[in-house]
């Protein structure tokens, strides 16, 4: 694997536009700006039909008629408690993913360096079914899910942060390789857990594990939406950083920005709101590496940006979600899609990958 990778084509070089409001001034570059545009009217149409799919008869319009407080009490039960939750929990999920996956993936210079691969997700993993298989026993119960997959991702990072340092900063291939060693020894610790569980707690834990937003409620879309807010205002107050974080250690050093504080504390960004995702919704597989893919050839940008990754990832869930609703013959948690969408994706990564140069 390569360190360098980003797309398959030298980006290409885009008309950027500075707009001053007052005393401050920022670069608009119009093609972002277009593709986060259509994607944001993407994301409303996915969500829009979201709320309109459930077992209760109910089409498009009754759906917006029901929001805007014309439905009975029937109506109004299946809508705001199981329809909107559930659309709220796959867009706040997808978003955050992607825009973990962005920052990952700008950090190390490497596609494949994703919470799935980091060891980021299976440590939150850990923390949330150490809660739901043993947790009663062990008197963790009252430390909830969310707490639980916070310090299990941060716990993860700080060994994958410890073995992956090298004189002189993090060595972005080192990361890759220990984060996936990492990511197979906490599935190892998760597959134990199951075994040590009892069959009610096994199965839902196997269930979540899979990953799905299926049975959501109003408790569950709080803690995505807590980090795609944090995640989106560090974004946009480390823009500077961020921006420059793709170019040479020396290159980033004369912009006057340390390498490895500014990729550090992204990285921690990128952790906290991953942990709070998986809370939600589980580790739904994927998600945090297609999306910034998708945003980078959609934008033709040098590093996907994590606000239009962000997009992408609520696409990619709630699409997921209503192919899983609509046109399979069985309700499927919505990770089985992705999976499935990942798979030849990651193949294709690897491919390119190698063939410019990687191992």
């Amino acid at each position: 694997m390569t360190a360098e990778l980003m797309t398959d084509a030298p980006p290409i070089p885009l008309r950027r536009n500075r707009v001053a409001v007052g005393p401050v001034s920022f670069l608009v570059r119009p093609r972002r700006l277009i593709v986060g545009v259509l994607l944001a009217i993407l994301v409303v149409g996915l969500f829009a039909g979201s709320v309109a799919v459930s077992d209760y008869p109910m089409s498009f319009f009754d759906a917006m008629r029901i929001l805007f407080g014309g439905g009975n009490r029937i109506e109004n039960v299946i809508m705001f408690d199981s329809q909107l939750p559930r659309a709220w929990t796959a867009a706040l999920v997808g978003a955050g993913f992607g825009l973990s996956g962005a920052l990952t993936q700008t950090i190390t210079r490497n596609p494949l360096a994703t919470p799935d691969f980091l060891g980021i997700s299976a440590g939150a993993s850990v923390g949330a079914v150490v809660v739901i298989t043993i947790g009663t026993s062990w008197g963790l119960g009252t430390v909830g899910i969310p707490v639980a997959a916070l310090v299990g991702g941060f716990a993860a990072a700080a060994a994958m942060y410890v073995l992956s340092w090298r004189r002189g900063g993090l060595d972005p291939l080192r990361l890759v390789l220990v984060g996936v060693a990492l990511t197979w020894a906490l599935q190892g610790v998760v597959g134990y857990l199951l075994t040590r569980a009892i069959t009610t707690d096994a199965t839902r834990a196997q269930t979540w594990l899979v990953g799905s937003v299926g049975g959501a409620d109003w408790s569950a879309v709080k803690w995505p939406a807590i980090g795609v807010a944090v995640g989106a205002v560090a974004v946009i107050a480390g823009s500077r950083s961020l921006s420059v974080l793709p170019l040479d250690a020396d290159s980033i050093r004369g912009l006057g920005v340390h390498p490895s504080r500014a990729a550090g504390a992204l990285l921690m960004v990128a952790v906290a709101v991953a942990a709070l995702c998986v809370a939600a919704a589980g580790p739904v597989a994927f998600v945090a590496m297609l999306a910034p893919q998708i945003a980078l050839r959609l934008s033709r940008t040098p590093a996907p940006g994590p606000l239009t990754s962000a997009l992408c990832g609520a696409a990619l869930v709630l699409a997921g979600d209503l192919i899983c609703r609509t046109l399979l013959p069985v309700a499927l948690p919505v990770g089985v899609i992705t999976a499935a969408l990942g798979g030849p994706a990651l193949i294709y990564l690897m491919l390119m990958t190698s063939r410019r140069g990687g191992a």
